[in-house]
């Protein structure tokens, strides 16, 4: 039934209260009438018993049987009915059905169901099955007084088809009209069916749509049958309408908080109450680079770390809220903050502290290492000055040699601080890449040269310059050549005596790349991505017995960066076993 249309549901309902309505009542009136009928064949062949009985009486006493059976089959012609005389012993005297020859040869009579009556009541009748005629007859019988045959009974019988032949041409009229009756009720219940469900199907079909996502779908009809889906249809679209407008602030709340998580810098994962992964961002999957394979994972799948796994469990279980610090690969170091969500999982956040923690310990280094460089002249002009207190002291000779040493240390102390001084104001940006200038980058390394050339004729070091004369780059004219003199002073301290220093350049692209090669010992490769911090020294105690504050590449740095350059190492270079070169880009003249 539930595979059914609505119409063959309605037309099945129908037919199972119709059919029963119109055949038990026409059964009952058919049986009824077939009673009635039946009844008054038999009242009419009592009729004709007593008319019969009537003109036997007032008919000559017959000569024999012979003679009655005769006047019997006359009159039958007459009345169309079968008459039959009965002795008082059950023979039969006469029958108008019979040959009169073979009427000795019928059996006794006495045992008849109407013979029985009508020797009882006085008159009987019955229907049955005649062996002699067979076929099915309807019988009345009385008693009679006849002189031929005393206390005999006379019999009159009619065929039953009569009356069946009767029923059946009102059997036909009537289940014709019945069934006439059932095919216009039926054809009417088709329309009525049809009348119903054009309505609903379409009222279906516009739930479906809105199902479906189609919020903008209306019902815009009166329904045909009355008005009794107008309160459907007006709630249809009422709930559509809400439905719409509910969807499109879910959706606009949806691609907000997307937008919000995706701009988020930290890593945002959401657990269900399982433990698993429901979603992502993607500063997370550029954490944990499983894209697209986070989600349905457990996070020590994909992030390989008890601590994390056993904080989301606990989060999970009844701790409300927890924070720690986790370090991953590549030196990551996360703060990851969890909060429950009741009943429904958890949120992890991921925030990188790692450069926090890096500045935080380069700040460490910086204050450890601008007190221990400063401690040490300073504790060297201490010692000396205390000394000098002495009034037989100052009167020696060695006097003068304290102050000289004094006066270096205070020559020392005076570098670290102007250098310091020198890259805060680097660091501090205030000049913009537009009022930067065009010059020589020639004249530059030909000033630094210079400036360089009495430590580098001290230790017999030549210095080489391949500088094209007509390079002209964009930038500050002071802070290249600082750039220029710390490179060359940093060459030539670390350089042994009788080597050279090679300055060149090269054009890439829109940037201009300079390299200064020294033959030195050497940078190890570990401290290559140090040595640009400050007060940073490969070999502390030969940099500082070489005069240098520590601070001279962290300036480079600084004026490389400010002018849109970068800076960097190789040690040794490409097809060299010893020496260092540095490299430098700054950006060309726009207008060549």
């Amino acid at each position: 039934m539930r595979t059914m249309r609505f119409r063959t549901r309605l037309l099945l309902s129908f037919w199972i209260i119709l059919i029963p309505g119109l055949c038990a009542p026409a059964w009952y009136i058919f049986q009824s009438l077939k009673t009635d009928i039946i009844h008054e064949a038999t009242a009419n062949a009592f009729t004709e018993l007593d008319f019969i009985g009537w003109l036997l009486e007032k008919n000559p006493e017959f000569e024999d049987n012979l003679a009655l059976d005769k006047w019997c089959k006359e009159l039958a012609t007459h009345l169309n009915y079968r008459i039959t005389v009965i002795a008082a012993g059950g023979r039969v005297l006469a029958d108008s059905e019979i040959d009169s020859r073979t009427i000795p040869e019928l059996d006794n009579h006495a045992d008849r169901e109407e013979i029985i009556g009508a020797r009882k009541f006085g008159q009987a009748s019955s229907i049955r099955y005649s062996e002699t005629l067979g076929k099915n007859l309807i019988y009345a019988a009385k008693n009679i007084n006849y002189p031929i045959s005393p206390s005999g009974v006379l019999r009159v019988a009619i065929p039953l088809s009569l009356v069946e032949s009767r029923l059946e041409n009102f059997s036909h009229q009537f289940w014709g009209l019945l069934l006439a009756i059932f095919a216009s009720s039926t054809i009417l219940s088709l329309i009525l069916a049809q009348k119903l469900e054009t309505p609903i199907r379409s009222i279906i079909q516009a739930a479906t749509d809105i199902g479906e996502g189609d919020f903008s779908r209306r019902l815009e009809f009166e329904i045909e049958t009355g008005t009794e889906f107008s309160p459907l249809v007006r709630c249809i679209n009422d709930m559509a309408g809400k439905i719409g407008q509910n969807i499109d602030m879910i959706t606009a709340q949806k691609q907000e908080l997307e937008a919000v998580l995706e701009g988020m810098q930290e890593g945002v994962m959401l657990l269900d109450k399982e433990g698993r992964i429901k979603a992502v961002n993607s500063a997370l999957t550029g954490i944990t680079k499983c894209l697209p394979n986070c989600v349905g994972r457990r996070p020590m799948e994909i992030f390989l770390n008890t601590e994390i796994q056993s904080a989301c469990d606990k989060i999970l279980g009844e701790k409300v809220h927890m924070r720690l610090k986790a370090a991953m690969h590549n030196d990551r170091v996360y703060e990851v903050n969890l909060v429950k969500i009741p009943e429904d999982g958890a949120v992890v956040v991921f925030h990188d502290i790692s450069e926090m923690i890096r500045l935080e310990k380069v700040r460490q280094d910086f204050v450890a290492n601008v007190s221990h460089e400063l401690r040490s002249p300073l504790t060297s002009i201490k010692g000396y000055a205390e000394t000098l207190q002495n009034p037989a002291f100052r009167a020696s000779d060695q006097a003068g040699e304290f102050l000289n040493i004094i006066v270096k240390n205070a020559d020392h102390m005076s570098r670290i601080v102007a250098d310091l001084l020198e890259l805060t104001k680097l660091q501090q940006k205030n000049s913009q890449p537009e009022q930067f200038s065009v010059f020589n980058a020639a004249a530059c390394l030909r000033f630094a040269t210079e400036t360089c050339m009495p430590i580098s004729e001290e230790k017999n070091i030549h210095i080489h310059n391949f500088l094209d004369a007509s390079v002209l780059v964009q930038g500050d004219e002071f802070a290249l050549t600082q750039v220029f003199r710390n490179l060359l002073d940093n060459a030539i301290r670390h350089s042994p005596p009788g080597s050279s220093i090679t300055v060149s350049s090269k054009e890439e692209s829109d940037m201009v790349v300079f390299a200064v090669e020294d033959e030195g010992t050497g940078i190890p490769r570990q401290h290559l991505q140090r040595i640009f911090e400050r007060f940073y020294r490969v070999d502390k105690e030969r940099s500082r017995a070489s005069g240098g504050t520590g601070l001279g590449l962290a300036i480079c740095r600084n004026a490389v960066r400010k002018m849109g350059g970068d800076i960097w190492a190789e040690s040794p270079p490409e097809n060299r076993t010893k020496g260092s070169v540095f490299y430098f880009s700054l950006k060309k003249n726009k207008d060549l």
